[in-house]
């Protein structure tokens, strides 16, 4: 996203719940949070559809708001979590998205204001488990950057100053693997760091992209 905005790409971020479930900090300090990330990371617009936290469903209700929103900024990309994870949410979260982005190309499916809208791309992201890679993106010019965006999640990531029970993500140790996984990835490519992103649809790429590589 850094790397994105610096390149003038307007960039959105819709967060699907709250985070009322966190085991640190509360609803205040999310926003607050939230709101000094997205100031650093310089996105367009950010949103939440307020899905019940722990409770993503594949339902009718959630289909709607994600459908909906999708044509409401109509990316020509779309991130999502990689859906197979330790965490409940983030694995109905990829799903989600994946099946909403399919039926928000559908005419006969109606929103209210919006027209039929499919984004042309779909990449996921890694989250505590590793995933099938299809590419690495270098992210060594921004990754100084990217680590004072994660500081400003001071309730959830690693933070000595502040008391609460430990979880996976405020250990010591998730705080080294994000730097050990970035440089391993980077490695891959020949960069210093390096983010890995999967498509379940194929790549396409020409001469100018081959000889890049």
């Amino acid at each position: 996203m850094l790397k994105l905005t610096a390149a003038e790409r307007k960039v959105c971020i819709v967060d699907l719940t709250e985070g009322e479930l966190s085991s640190r900090g509360n609803l205040e300090t999310r926003r607050i949070e939230t709101a000094k990330a997205s100031e650093l990371l310089g996105i367009a617009y950010r949103e939440n559809l307020k899905i019940q936290d722990g409770n993503i469903e594949i339902n009718p209700l959630n289909k709607e708001k994600v459908i909906t929103v999708l044509r409401k900024y109509r990316p020509k990309i779309v991130f999502a979590p990689y859906p197979h994870d330790r965490h409940p949410d983030h694995i109905n979260s990829g799903n989600l998205i994946r099946e909403c982005i399919f039926y928000s190309g559908l005419v006969k499916i109606v929103t209210e204001n919006y027209d039929s809208y499919r984004p042309e791309k779909l990449y996921f992201y890694r989250s505590a488990y590793d995933i099938p890679v299809s590419f690495v993106f270098d992210i060594s010019s921004v990754y100084e950057r990217k680590k004072e965006v994660l500081k400003c999640f001071g309730s959830q990531f690693y933070n000595p100053g502040i008391k609460g029970p430990e979880t996976l993500i405020s250990s010591k140790l998730f705080d080294s693997e994000i730097e050990a996984r970035a440089r391993h990835f980077g490695f891959k490519i020949g960069a210093e760091f390096g983010e890995p992103y999967f498509s379940y649809a194929t790549i396409k790429t020409n001469e100018k992209t081959l000889f890049e590589i």
